[in-house]
């Protein structure tokens, strides 16, 4: 049962954002600017409103950010060295296994597994791995001659960090925020979660899966098999209980994130490998993420 309530519905509005894309051919660029910079800030600033954000909690998540990005960009290195792949392979297998989808998906499967109780760690979560998100997939793609200040400073400038900060600020200073701004706010991003599982629907359906067995075995074994094992271990090293463990695991061993893909198109990484990752770990995810909340659970 635990597939038919939690993951399940994820699928079907991913597959609703399937079939929409085959029937209207929708501007995918617009609705993913509304996405990014309307939606998605509306639901981080409402969520960390309502909820008490402890330094402990933000600490603890970093730490886990930090020491779990770090240990899958080893091992996608060291598998790439291994097995002799020339450097776009290898900077792909990179892309598609460190980087996981915390947002369109993790997001609504966090929700949908423990409510909104769990919100403020999966919206701290995703805040926080937006940053190897937007700074080491651009150096990933880019390869050795990626200009790091750069690709930091890009990241700082999407509207989520901006959420973010103000969000602190007013809850540091003590400073009441007007509710008739707090209503509107709260109701786009509402809006945000469904809006993140259409856009991957979308995605997936702009996808074609070329033949590259080898590869996306291995990636598909790292991404959602190793992945969730480098979590858990992580959680125990840095000490992580409770709901806070289970939803850091969760949301981290979704499938590979679609951003990179976006870098690997613009930087000429192996593209067609990075989506047929993105692919072939979304579908599989259901299998994966079913155990993974047996587990948990």
């Amino acid at each position: 049962m635990l597939f038919v309530n939690i993951l399940l519905p994820v699928f079907l509005i991913i597959f609703a954002g399937y079939l929409l894309e085959k029937v209207a051919h929708l501007d995918f660029e617009a609705l993913t600017f509304c996405s990014l910079y309307l939606f998605t800030p509306a639901l981080v600033f409402s969520a960390l409103m309502k909820q008490t954000v402890h330094f402990h909690l933000a600490l603890n998540i970093f730490l886990f950010m930090l020491l779990y990005t770090a240990t899958l960009l080893v091992l996608s290195v060291s598998a790439g060295r291994l097995l002799k792949m020339d450097p776009e392979t290898r900077g792909a297998l990179s892309l598609s296994t460190v980087m996981m989808n915390v947002g369109n998906f993790g997001l609504p499967l966090v929700y949908f597994a423990f409510g909104e109780k769990a919100l403020n760690v999966s919206v701290l979560t995703f805040v926080l791995f937006l940053l190897p998100l937007g700074t080491l997939g651009i150096v990933l793609a880019q390869g050795a001659k990626a200009p790091l200040g750069k690709a930091i400073l890009n990241s700082l400038k999407i509207p989520i960090f901006h959420a973010v900060i103000l969000a602190f600020l007013l809850k540091i200073l003590a400073i009441p925020f007007p509710r008739f701004l707090m209503r509107p706010i709260h109701l786009m991003g509402q809006g945000a979660i469904p809006l993140m599982l259409v856009l991957l629907g979308m995605q997936l359906a702009r996808t074609k899966l070329k033949a590259a067995p080898g590869f996306l075995s291995l990636a598909a074994g790292i991404r959602l098999a190793i992945a969730p094992l480098v979590a858990w271990g992580a959680a125990e090293l840095l000490g992580i209980r409770g709901m806070t463990r289970d939803a850091l695991i969760l949301q981290t061993s979704t499938p590979s994130a679609i951003l990179p893909l976006l870098y690997s198109l613009r930087f000429g990484t192996r593209p067609d490998l990075v989506a047929g990752t993105i692919l072939v770990t979304t579908l599989l995810s259901s299998a994966s993420l079913t155990v993974i909340l047996y587990l948990i659970h």
